[in-house]
């Protein structure tokens, strides 16, 4: 449908430079938002997305320091004469970290805070978290603590809080990044109907943006902070397609080949986990891991994936049944010893980051075993150069991006060299070559013997780089079969909300089977 024109902001940047930077975050930014537009940006880990959003909103130069050479209007203002709390009148800003806005004690306490401060009339603050909530998929949640929520319902409550506004702009940093097929399908669907219906205007920054394409109207590539190329969404499917075909390496058969090893690396037996609010983690699971298993777990969002991978490494304590990893009961006695042949990476990077500089916390572990420190600086260096942080080893990591942080958290895994890698959603806040790029390590480690659980919403990362998916429905495993046998239970998987039918396969792609 083509978009009548009306300006309804104007994006001037020759430069925005931090302080105690040289290189411009941003350059050469030049651009217009028409009311009913919905662009999505993309580009690389640390490439400017997140500052350009930072700018139109802004909260640079207000709240974040930085000199802005240019200028921002939205609706006629210039925002650089603008409070920044008046800024809530024109536009709705969801930020990359759910955590981060998320203030509230309950669900509803976090949708209404906004409206409260608007002094918005009790009833009809009632009726707008209601219908933001049952609008994001949250119906009956009012009363449910936030701080149990997952990390797809999390962001889901960010945005109906956003929502809730009514702004006629809407600003959406990695709105799906923890939604789970289904929801980010439902989540684009609606944007996409507010969008047509009601003429919002949707400026969204994903990483992957396949999923979104048929309701953006325009595409920005940006590139080392400056938009490099537009796209119109047809045209921008078409070149992906193509670089795909040039640049994903074939997976050798590996995993359709598996012979699985007789050596078992943890066995969980009729384990169950209630948390102290008596919601249920997971509900009588049974679940074998062999040596060189590459294992995706699947499922929707509040299943019990993270539950489960917070059990095998002791983060939780099963309300019933046992869990033994390398042939040990995982009990307070041996969990330091198991935890040492265990590399656990959070969902959020956040959560294990807390060095004051990148090489420091990719080092802590191996200082803390003893080695000596040639080679804890040679394998630093070596795991930082993998995931291509090297040249940011004496930054502190709260400056890297959320993609950066994910990397370095890896980074400070692989560099001890575990047998066992648990990775819960390790490509989220990645581009698709970073995001690819570790799956290939994970993957080349799992053919030299270790072993791999991964977590993931990418159905495509599971069917491609695993050799056993196992799907979790409602607390219970729902299946458990080999990645060869995907085909024959295509329906069922379907049914608990994973469609992998019609799923574009790399494979397929580097194979020229898929048609596009």
């Amino acid at each position: 449908m083509k978009k009548i024109e009306n300006k309804i902001a104007k994006i001037t940047i020759e430069k925005l430079v931090f302080p105690h930077e040289e290189k411009p975050a941003l350059k050469n930014i030049d651009f217009e938002i028409n009311q009913g537009d919905f662009i999505v940006i993309t580009g690389g880990v640390a490439s400017g997305k997140s500052i350009l959003l930072h700018s139109i909103t802004g909260a640079i130069p207000h709240y974040h320091n930085a000199e802005l050479t240019g200028r921002v209007t939205i609706m006629g203002q210039n925002i650089k004469d603008m409070r920044l709390n008046k800024m809530s009148d024109y536009v709705g800003y969801m930020m990359q970290e759910p955590q981060n806005q998320i203030i509230g004690l309950d669900v509803y306490e976090d949708v209404a805070f906004g409206l409260g401060n608007l002094e918005i009339p009790l009833n009809e603050i009632d009726q707008r978290v209601k219908d933001t909530l049952e609008f994001v998929g949250l119906s009956g949640y009012e009363s449910r603590q936030t701080a149990s929520l997952s990390g797809g319902q999390a962001q889901r409550v960010v945005l109906a809080s956003v929502l809730a506004l009514n702004a006629p702009i809407l600003i959406l940093d990695q709105p799906t990044a923890e939604l789970d097929p289904q929801g980010r399908n439902e989540l684009y669907k609606r944007l996409g109907q507010l969008n047509k219906t009601q003429n919002l205007t949707i400026v969204l920054v994903m990483d992957r943006i396949e999923e979104v394409l048929n309701y953006a109207n325009r595409v920005f590539y940006i590139q080392s902070g400056e938009i490099v190329k537009q796209y119109s969404p047809e045209a921008y499917y078409k070149e992906q397609i193509e670089h795909r075909k040039e640049k994903i390496k074939y997976l050798t058969s590996f995993n359709l080949n598996h012979v699985k090893s007789s050596e078992m690396i943890a066995k969980i037996t009729d384990v169950s986990y209630q948390y102290k609010n008596d919601l249920l983690g997971c509900e009588n699971i049974n679940l074998d891991i062999f040596k060189g298993d590459f294992l995706a777990i699947i499922g929707l969002n509040g299943s019990g994936k993270s539950t489960l991978a917070k059990l095998l490494i002791g983060l939780l304590n099963p309300s019933k049944g046992e869990i033994k990893v390398f042939n040990q009961p995982l009990s307070k006695k041996k969990l330091a010893e198991i935890r040492s042949r265990v590399g656990f990476l959070f969902q959020n990077p956040d959560y294990q980051i807390f060095a004051s500089t990148v090489e420091e916390e990719v080092g802590f572990s191996l200082k803390l075993r003893g080695d000596v420190f040639e080679k804890i600086e040679q394998k630093i260096e070596k795991s930082l150069e993998f995931v291509g942080l090297l040249k940011y080893k004496k930054m502190h990591p709260h400056r890297l991006s959320r993609g950066q942080r994910q990397l370095l958290a890896l980074a400070s895994i692989l560099v001890s060299d575990p047998e066992f890698i648990i990775a819960d959603e390790p490509t989220s806040g990645l581009d698709e070559s970073q995001g690819y790029m570790i799956m290939d390590k994970l993957f080349h480690l799992s053919k030299n013997g270790k072993t791999i659980l991964l977590i993931t919403h990418d159905l495509t990362m599971a069917k491609d780089y695993s050799n056993r998916l196992v799907a979790l429905h409602n607390h219970r495993i729902q299946l458990d079969i080999s990645t060869r046998e995907l085909d024959q239970h295509l329906d069922t998987l379907k049914e608990i909300g994973l469609n992998f039918h019609n799923l574009i396969s790399f494979r397929e792609v580097k194979d020229g089977t898929f048609n596009a």
